[in-house]
């Protein structure tokens, strides 16, 4: 080995070692080091917890029993106090194509601390909880990558963000190459800072699904609802007779003066036909 190739070697393997403290500086010198500031509200910290409970979406799913009349006013009661304790509404619809059995939806978002009002508001009469189930989904990957890929992208358009500033002579070619680049490293900016933020809302609030059933009227303690079903299902079908008939009305109307006209002529033909058998 030269003199010049050993210098080069000590050199690279000089810059290795700075490029690699730089990153355990930048980055901490393990997982651990990485999880050490971040903390998902709502969930107690006792000593030190691992890193993935901190990324959890928590997602919980309960099933209402209420009187079909009250579905409406119920739920609206429901959004109101979820209005007050801070939450976000995602979605509510009413289902009314089942005669008697009404049918509600709500899908909202709330902190994990309001969690436990907002459930006891849910039982609360008239309705009662006859379903009550939890998920949880772990979202510490993608939201540490996106945190990696944002501190990339933000380097890499802060570089040329100085390079265009920079006042050294360029051609009109380094020009708009450089803000076609910088154009396109503050929008890879943007579209992964609103994923990390959408993921970051999913971990640092709790999605609460809510369906209401509507139960039937009782009288004596008996279902009704078939009984009212089937009357509205004889309406429906002598409704459908008198349709089908009027439609069938309808259609033969303008090709009653052709009957008409085949009925003479067939008559006037066979009356014909009759006189020339009879002998004279």
């Amino acid at each position: 080995m030269t003199r010049r190739t050993g210098r080069t070697v000590c050199l690279v393997a000089l810059l290795l070692s700075l490029l690699s403290a730089c990153a355990q500086k930048q980055y901490g010198a393990g997982p651990t080091n990485a999880f050490a500031d971040v903390a998902m509200p709502g969930v107690a910290v006792q000593g030190n917890p691992s890193a993935a409970d901190r990324y959890v979406a928590v997602t919980h799913r309960l099933t209402l029993r209420v009187p079909s009349a009250e579905i409406e006013a119920v739920q609206r009661q429901h959004m109101a106090e979820c209005a007050k304790l801070g939450c976000s509404i995602l979605a509510t619809s009413i289902d009314r194509s089942n005669e008697g059995r009404i049918h509600a939806h709500a899908s909202v978002r709330i902190k994990p601390e309001s969690f436990e009002a907002f459930a006891a508001a849910l039982a609360a009469p008239p309705a009662q909880i006859i379903m009550n189930a939890q998920s949880s989904e772990d979202l510490a990957a993608p939201i540490l990558d996106d945190e990696r890929r944002l501190a990339a992208k933000t380097m890499l358009r802060d570089r040329l963000t100085a390079l265009l500033r920079d006042q050294s002579p360029k051609s009109a070619a380094d020009l708009v190459a450089i803000e076609k680049e910088l154009a396109q490293a503050q929008a890879n900016v943007e579209s992964i800072t609103a994923h990390h933020d959408n993921l970051r809302a999913r971990t640092d609030m709790v999605r609460v699904e809510v369906a209401y059933l509507g139960a039937a009227s009782l009288l004596g303690g008996a279902d009704l609802t078939p009984i009212h079903q089937a009357i509205r299902a004889v309406g429906e079908t002598a409704v459908s007779s008198v349709a089908a008939l009027i439609t069938t009305i309808v259609a033969i109307v303008p090709w009653l003066p052709v009957i008409a006209l085949i009925w003479w002529l067939a008559r006037r033909g066979l009356r014909r036909w009759r006189s020339r058998k009879v002998p004279g």
